[in-house]
């Protein structure tokens, strides 16, 4: 077991973790107009925006689980919207999914509400059923964490489905603070000593 930083073709391992979980920690196949939508808004851009960084666990088998991110929010977000986005293919509305994931996906301020001026860095992290509870976790968050701290960011912030229990008990156990609550997500904060 170890963490290591994502190679280029670890590409499609994470897209599948990404679907895999998608779904409040459970499988999001089929929920959404295709299977690829979800890595290509919570995953993928983070392999190739500003400040981006990819961190895999790999048991061996390859990769069951990630955390990643950017280390600067703003600067991401504007890529993501002027570049990224608009050259994924176009995508329509067929699930009940849909009407949510694409509208956030083409929104210009998605990521930026307030918490982004004292923790300017966001995370995604995700890992399959079978690698949870052993501590996986808490490894790629610290991993996080201190590859930021390196970078000089001072606070990271990360938004979870309040209907996710799993994540939402769990990221106050690795340091993280609630922040705020609205539209069924809890925003967490954590500080990384650098202010």
């Amino acid at each position: 077991m170890s963490i290591r930083v994502a190679a280029p073709d670890d590409r499609d391992a994470i897209a599948r973790v990404c679907l895999l979980t998608g779904d409040n920690g459970a499988d999001a196949t089929g929920a959404f107009c295709d299977d690829a939508a979800l890595a290509d808004v919570f995953a993928l851009p983070y392999l190739e925006g500003p400040g981006g960084f990819a961190l895999v666990w790999d048991e061996g088998d390859g990769v069951v689980g990630y955390v990643l991110g950017t280390s600067d929010t703003r600067a991401f977000q504007e890529w993501f919207s002027s570049q990224w986005w608009p050259a994924r293919p176009p995508r329509s509305p067929r699930t009940p999914g849909d009407s949510w994931l694409l509208p956030d996906a083409a929104d210009p301020g998605r990521m930026l509400g307030s918490v982004v001026g004292d923790y300017p860095a966001h995370l995604h992290i995700d890992l399959l059923p079978a690698a949870q509870g052993r501590g996986a976790g808490r490894a790629l968050i610290e991993a996080a964490c201190e590859l930021l701290a390196a970078r000089g960011v001072r606070g990271v912030h990360l938004v979870a489905s309040a209907a996710n229990a799993g994540a939402v008990a769990f990221y106050p156990r690795v340091g993280f603070a609630e922040f705020s609550r609205a539209d069924g997500a809890v925003t967490f904060v954590r500080g990384l000593g650098q202010r």
